[in-house]
């Protein structure tokens, strides 16, 4: 079963935050529930609802978790890819040939966001 958790950047330092997510229609921010390593609330932190990304349930070649608005590098030819959601799945933008299925998360490495700066 793949683990559903988001990250955002914090409001006020602009750091990552990884956890369970609310938002709230009302509010321009959203919020993120941390738990410590026994499942217990830790704290909620506010993000900006812009720079919310769902978890893909995915690894790198490296190990590293793929979230939704990720940049990936391929290992096979230099290209650096989006990763983003389209409905009912988690794929990448190619400029040649529109989405396309992450199916091989082994031949890329998260190489940035499209949230930090490059």
């Amino acid at each position: 079963m793949r683990t559903i958790k988001f990250r955002g950047k914090r409001v006020n330092d602009g750091q990552w935050v990884y956890g369970d997510l609310e938002t709230r229609p009302t509010l321009e921010v959203a919020a993120i529930h941390q738990y410590d390593e026994n499942g217990i609330y830790d704290c909620q932190d506010y993000v900006d609802r812009d720079t919310v990304g769902q978890f893909t349930g995915l690894q790198d070649a490296n190990g590293k978790e793929i979230y939704e608005g990720d940049l990936l590098l391929s290992h096979e030819n230099g290209e650096v890819f989006e990763v983003v959601y389209d409905a009912p799945r988690f794929c990448f933008k190619d400029n040649d040939f529109g989405f396309r299925f992450l199916n091989h998360p082994e031949f890329f490495g998260v190489c940035g966001n499209v949230f930090d700066e490059q």
